[in-house]
Order: structure tokens, then C-alpha cells, then sequence
């Protein structure tokens, strides 16, 4: 591998970790229920709209989640296909030289 395939593995694999940590994290709301507490949405991999449904704010939680995985999983999925890219070529068998 080359420097420039090696710094774009690294790259790749950064990327792909921020998308499924941005996936992963939980979405908030900045308002807060009767109770003071602030609404919690859920993450990118589900949605918790519980909290959110009971202080009437169902439909902003819906629009948050879909912006934090509107941007990580282009995100995870761009970086997913560079690393694919990258490691496939090193997967596929060498061809040997027969000495005659």
C-alpha cells in the first residue's frame, strides 16, 4: 500500500467511527418537559418518543432524528465503500512467477 491508500484507510476508518458513534449517540430535544427534564429523542439506530409524545414535541423529535441520520449514515456508508475499496485489491490472491 501506498502512503496516500494508508492515509485514506485511516481517514475512512475516523469517518466510519464518527458515523456510528453519531448514530449511536442520543438525540435531544433543547426544550425540556413540564418536569424540567430536556427530551430525550432516542439515537440514530431508534427512536424514544415516549418523553417527547407526553410534552407534545413528537414531531420535532421525528425531525431530529432524521437530520442526525441524514448526515451519519452518508457519512458511515461514504467511508464504508473507501475501505472496501482499499482492502479489496489486498484480498485477492497474488500471482506467482514460475521459474522456467
Amino acid at each position: 500500500m501506498t502512503v496516500r491508500q494508508i492515509v485514506a484507510a485511516v481517514v475512512a476508518v475516523a469517518l466510519l467511527t464518527l458515523g456510528l458513534l453519531a448514530l449511536r449517540w442520543p438525540v435531544y430535544l433543547p426544550d425540556f418537559d413540564p418536569w424540567g427534564v430536556q427530551i430525550k429523542c432516542g439515537s440514530g439506530f431508534s427512536a424514544d418518543l415516549v418523553q417527547a409524545t407526553f410534552a407534545g414535541k413528537a414531531d420535532q423529535c421525528q425531525h431530529a432524528l432524521a437530520m442526525r441520520r441524514g448526515w451519519a449514515i452518508p457519512v458511515a456508508a461514504l467511508a464504508w465503500t473507501i475501505v472496501i475499496v482499499l482492502v479489496a485489491p489486498l484480498l485477492r490472491p497474488q500471482e506467482t512467477t514460475a521459474a522456467r
